[in-house]
């Protein structure tokens, strides 16, 4: 766990450690690099990342409107985190023919399957 949260991290520790109070409380980017940085630590791995709406409404609303992300948020070593970031197993994928290629393998005569 200690090595994941490091690896997550945006801060100094010693920043961070200044921040802890505010565990839980919403966190913003205070500017655009620092929100590349949020996006590359946290996003960039995401399997949501393709259909992600939070991103987006951290950008539309003020951190003190109703619809902000309440995913973005302050961890208890004050790191900021996202609390909706999946990087398990992505889902499965249904392989999809190619619709100019036949199927090969039932058009083999029967006896010349290795």
């Amino acid at each position: 766990m200690i090595v994941a949260q490091l690896l997550r991290a945006i801060y100094p520790p010693e920043h961070a450690s200044r921040l802890s109070d505010h565990a839980g409380e919403p966190y913003r980017p205070s500017n655009g690099t620092e929100g590349d940085i949020f996006a590359a630590t946290w996003c960039s791995d995401c399997h949501k990342r393709s259909r992600c709406q939070i991103p987006l409404r951290a950008m539309a609303h003020d951190i003190a409107e109703r619809g902000y992300p309440r995913q973005w948020q302050y961890g208890e070593d004050g790191q900021p985190v996202c609390t909706a970031h999946d990087n398990g197993p992505p889902p499965p994928r249904r392989a999809r023919p190619c619709r100019r290629t036949g199927d090969l393998f039932s058009q083999m005569p029967e006896g010349r399957h290795a």
